[in-house]
């Protein structure tokens, strides 16, 4: 045998040796796939990315790089300590992503069969980046939509005084976004109480197959920082919801 060390351009990053060991790690994650999804991916077209380094930062970079229109994540939905000390991956990559993310967390039971989606707003910048995103679904799927619309309990005005101001915005929103209200199948809720009780409370009641919300990005140091407090009222609905959650990112 001999100790001659391998030319750099085999042995280097590049070399012959770490293709192969990419290739064996790829083949690897392929099988994985498809051992976790049953009969695989099928004929569904699809791409695996391979890659190193934390999981967010190397997860945002690729769905920037393949212009990639919906990211799709699993949460535990942590709460408490666990949360502080662990902290929430896909809490993290929900407030820095530019681009929509489905969280589904540990208590979604529903199979993906839209019929009826939740849109959530407190008339937020936010929220109405959101809207064209639940009324597109709806209307893609022929599902009913629930708008919901909650009065913190900080809130002095009674949820009748504000069903007609809730209203009127929701068809002025419809208006600007191109579709007649009148002929939309929708259903308007105004709720008192905090957001994220009345949220899960309305989805479970409605028996929601989707909630739809927005977020507002974090910088990168704040995000990581949220990721492990709790009191998030948008975590808190994720991780409690029995259907996928839809964040629309508002970047103004």
């Amino acid at each position: 045998c001999s100790d001659q060390r391998a030319p750099a351009e085999e042995s280097g990053p590049h070399g012959p040796a770490a293709r192969r060991r990419r290739g064996k790690l790829e083949a690897a994650a392929e099988e994985s796939l498809r051992g976790t999804l049953g009969g695989g991916l099928g004929d569904v077209p699809h791409e695996l990315l391979l890659d190193h380094g934390a999981f967010s930062t190397r997860l945002l970079d690729a769905a920037q790089r393949c212009a990639i229109d919906l990211i799709v994540l699993g949460t535990h939905g942590w709460q408490g300590v666990r949360k502080l000390l662990k902290g929430s991956t896909a809490e993290q990559i929900a407030r820095l992503a530019t681009r929509p993310v489905l969280t589904v967390g540990p208590k979604v039971t529903c199979s993906w069969d839209l019929r009826h989606i939740l849109y959530e707003t407190d008339f937020s910048p936010a929220a109405a980046q959101a809207l064209p995103y639940a009324m597109s679904v709806a209307h893609a799927f022929n599902a009913t939509l629930s708008l919901l619309h909650v009065n913190e309990w900080r809130s002095k005005e009674s949820p009748i005084k504000a069903a007609p101001t809730t209203s009127q915005f929701f068809h002025e929103q419809m208006l600007r976004l191109g579709y007649d209200a009148a002929a939309s199948n929708f259903e308007l809720m105004v709720e008192y109480g905090t957001r994220d009780q009345c949220t899960l409370e309305a989805a479970a009641k409605r028996e929601a197959d989707l909630i739809v919300m927005g977020l507002n990005c974090s910088k990168a140091l704040k995000a990581r920082i949220a990721a492990h407090l709790p009191g998030s009222s948008d975590y808190a609905i994720v991780s409690e919801a029995r259907c996928p959650v839809l964040t629309v990112p508002y970047t103004g």
